[in-house]
């Protein structure tokens, strides 16, 4: 999910003059803190997802040499 994803599905308005999220009111951190965290995970999916095929590629690339 990108930004723009994440901004409507929480219901996020920019302040287009200030280009910054208006955190006027408690609520709207949490949602603002909820982003990061899904951001963060989607992160570390990925990253862990390309050691996982890495390590696939290699396991099949010794695979084929040895065959």
């Amino acid at each position: 999910m990108n930004e723009r994803e994440l901004n409507t599905l929480f219901n996020i308005v920019t302040e287009p003059a200030k280009n910054a999220y208006l955190l006027d009111s408690a609520k709207k951190v949490r949602e603002i803190q909820r982003i990061i965290r899904v951001l963060e995970i989607s992160k570390s999916q990925r990253e862990s997802f390309k050691q996982i095929s890495a390590r696939g590629l290699v396991a099949f690339k010794m695979l084929v040499s040895n065959n």
